[in-house]
């Protein structure tokens, strides 16, 4: 029997008695997850946030500026079309009427003034006793005195202009919503002095998505719930082809009539009957792992084979209830994680949650 030297024998010691000690290393268990599957969604609608508004609707202010004499409606009056809502100190602007006038009268003598000139000038010219420079700088005088005599005409065209829009008329009938100012304050022309809405006929103003183009069209139905529950038609009369925020489009509604459940300010939920939905699928909406911008959400695909999960685009439609729209990015049938998403990454091992209690039992 073959023996081995002593300090080979030292030094091999330690580590067959290290590898007899290592404890084998623990595989951490594959994470549980709630699979939900892709079912597909006939008939489904969108359902978004709308804003109730006044079809009629302003924002009043003076063309002129001037200091504020009066304001005769406050806040919730109701008015009827051509009352008097307003008016400036009117005094100011009589004044620069009246100036404007003068100037318009002086700029007039001063043309019949020049063209007595330019007549002398031109008998002079005829007899040989002015040169055609002199002839010319009276004519120049003549049309020189025309343009300020036309100025002053405008000036004071201005100025009654002025004058007349110194009162501020309802343009329809209704109600003031808001006043900005009181009396005797200083106004600027253009200012806000105070925002009225009409008494007719209501619009519904939404943010649709953008992937609501194909199904929302001019003349299409949608319907609103008010408070009591009741359900109101409305029909889509503006589309903007203007993409915004969040990659939607602004969709205006009318209402028929102008039914008693409604107010001007009032969110109501809009639902949209969406065209053709026989390609959409739908998903629980927990499933949907946001993107970073408009258009990148993803879902986490599960493989039953393999029992891992795949990261995947998916391009959605809008939402039914509880449950997202998914135009393309999964088929009829695949499963997808619907709760703990945050936990996961692409690719990762996990097994299905069955529901049953995993506590012990004594």
């Amino acid at each position: 029997m073959t023996r081995l030297p002593l300090t080979v024998a030292a030094l091999l010691t330690p580590l067959w008695l290290s590898a007899c000690g290592e404890a084998p290393k623990e595989v951490a268990p594959p994470r549980t997850v709630l699979l939900a599957e892709v079912i597909a969604a006939p008939g489904a609608v969108s359902q978004v946030t709308a804003e109730v508004r006044q079809a009629q609707r302003a924002r009043l202010s003076f063309d002129v500026a001037g200091r504020i004499a009066r304001i005769a409606v406050q806040p919730g009056d109701a008015f009827t079309q051509g009352q008097v809502l307003a008016e400036l100190d009117p005094e100011p602007i009589r004044l620069r009427l009246v100036q404007a006038r003068a100037d318009a009268s002086a700029a007039r003598a001063e043309v019949l003034d020049r063209t007595e000139q330019l007549r002398q000038q031109s008998a002079l010219f005829d007899d040989g006793a002015a040169s055609q420079t002199a002839l010319s700088m009276a004519r120049a005088a003549v049309q020189a005195a025309r343009g300020k005599a036309d100025a002053a005409d405008a000036a004071v065209a201005l100025a009654s202009r002025d004058l007349k829009h110194a009162v501020l008329v309802a343009p329809f009938a209704g109600r003031v919503v808001s006043r900005m100012e009181e009396p005797m304050n200083d106004i600027a022309a253009g200012q806000v002095l105070m925002t009225i809405d009409g008494q007719g006929q209501f619009e519904v103003v939404a943010s649709l998505p953008i992937e609501a183009r194909e199904s929302a069209q001019v003349g299409s139905e949608a319907t609103i719930t008010v408070a009591d529950g009741t359900a109101l038609p409305v029909r889509l009369t503006q589309l903007s082809d203007h993409v915004g925020k969040g990659a939607t489009l602004e969709a205006i509604f009318r209402t028929d009539g102008a039914p008693a459940a409604l107010a001007a300010g009032q969110l109501v939920p809009l639902r949209l009957s969406g065209g053709s939905t026989q390609r959409q699928l739908a998903i629980p909406l927990t499933a949907v792992l946001p993107g970073a911008t408009a258009g990148t959400d993803s879902v986490f695909v599960f493989d039953g084979t393999h029992g891992k999960v795949a990261r995947k685009a998916v391009s959605l439609a809008g939402c039914a209830g509880e449950r997202v729209l998914v135009r393309s990015g999964l088929a009829l049938g695949d499963r997808v994680v619907s709760a703990g998403t945050a936990f996961l990454i692409d690719g990762q091992q996990v097994r299905e949650f069955e529901g049953a209690s995993q506590l012990e039992t004594r």
